[in-house]
């Protein structure tokens, strides 16, 4: 019970963060750059094929006006009809486009409404096979969420990952859907390629637990500490506690990253607060004894065959007496294995 999703989770966290990766050792390539009032000054990037990721950092001395446009949208600019990319940086932006088709392309730095020059820290990765990338990460999402099934009864829910096209963690709708982009997100503030894939497993195993809250009725399912809480009691279930901890650890020694992180997406959930960090960390304090007080809410959606495995190999967290007591009222047919 306690290796199949973990084996899913590490695969999905390793398969998303291979852009990160990826772009890492293609780059990053950062400028230090001087605009002067009323002018605009490129970085060009030189024959992209389609589909490459390009991930952009423009940090600045106050603010800045930043684009992404193709050659043909350059020779025209700023009179640009629908640049890649148009957004104004206060202090710091981060972002990342898909190529549409190859091209050469150019980041450009409008400073043509500023009184004074601007200092610009530019940094730029791109990433090829993105999209292959995230079509793999896309079925090891499906994956997870079908072993899930073997632990627990439930209705299926949309699981997956998409390109969002804009800074968010998961994508608005049903199920739970991560948006591509906060794996960019995640590397570029954390800065720790471990640290990052303890905030994406976090982050997937809270929204799992709102679903699955949900799907059960359960009062608390919009509760953000609730789901926090069941969050933290799956992860321990499946030998994943080490990873909430250790990215709990370092948002309550590192607040800025959290709120950084927090105002890029905003989002109230993702990453966990300095708050929802310490409590994570005080539920991890008896961890068993946590998963323990879940078990009233989990044995009865656990499916037989797990209930007849931990009857007969107890965990540190198992309630045999609840455990003997559903498995009274399910059919005595045998079900399909594990």
């Amino acid at each position: 019970m306690q290796n199949l999703p973990k084996t899913a989770l590490f695969a999905i966290c390793f398969s998303l963060l291979c852009f990160s990766a990826e772009a890492t050792t293609r780059g990053p390539i950062r400028l230090n750059v001087d605009v002067p009032s009323g002018q605009w000054k490129t970085a060009r990037l030189r024959k992209l094929p389609k589909e490459t990721v390009v991930a952009v950092k423009v940090e600045c001395e106050g603010d800045i006006l930043v684009a992404v446009v193709n050659t043909k949208n350059y020779l025209i600019y700023p009179k640009v009809p629908q640049p890649l990319f148009l957004g104004q940086v206060v202090k710091r932006l981060s972002f990342s486009v898909s190529i549409p088709e190859s091209d050469d392309y150019f980041v450009v730095l409008d400073n043509r409404s500023g009184p004074k020059t601007k200092t610009v820290t530019l940094t730029v990765a791109a990433a090829r096979s993105s999209v292959d990338q995230v079509e793999a990460a896309d079925k090891i999402l499906h994956t997870f969420e079908q072993q899930l099934h073997q632990l627990f009864i439930f209705d299926p829910f949309a699981m997956g990952v998409e390109r969002c096209n804009e800074p968010k963690a998961f994508s608005d709708g049903s199920g739970v859907s991560l948006c591509a982009e906060y794996v960019y997100y995640l590397y570029d503030t954390l800065g720790d390629k471990q640290r990052a894939q303890d905030a994406l497993a976090f982050s997937i195993f809270h929204e799992v637990a709102q679903e699955l809250l949900a799907e059960w009725h359960h009062p608390t399912a919009t509760n953000n500490e609730s789901a926090d809480e069941f969050a933290t009691v799956l992860m321990v279930m499946l030998k994943q506690s080490e990873r909430a901890s250790s990215l709990a650890e370092y948002i309550v020694s590192n607040p800025s990253s959290s709120a950084s992180l927090s105002r890029v997406l905003n989002d109230d959930r993702h990453p966990p607060s300095p708050q929802r960090a310490r409590n994570i960390l005080r539920w991890l304090e008896e961890p068993h004894q946590l998963a323990r007080k879940w078990q009233k809410i989990l044995v009865p959606h656990m499916q037989t065959v797990l209930l007849k495995r931990l009857l007969l190999k107890p965990t540190p967290w198992t309630d045999l007496e609840l455990v003997e007591k559903e498995l009274r009222t399910r059919p005595k047919a045998t079900p399909k294995n594990i």
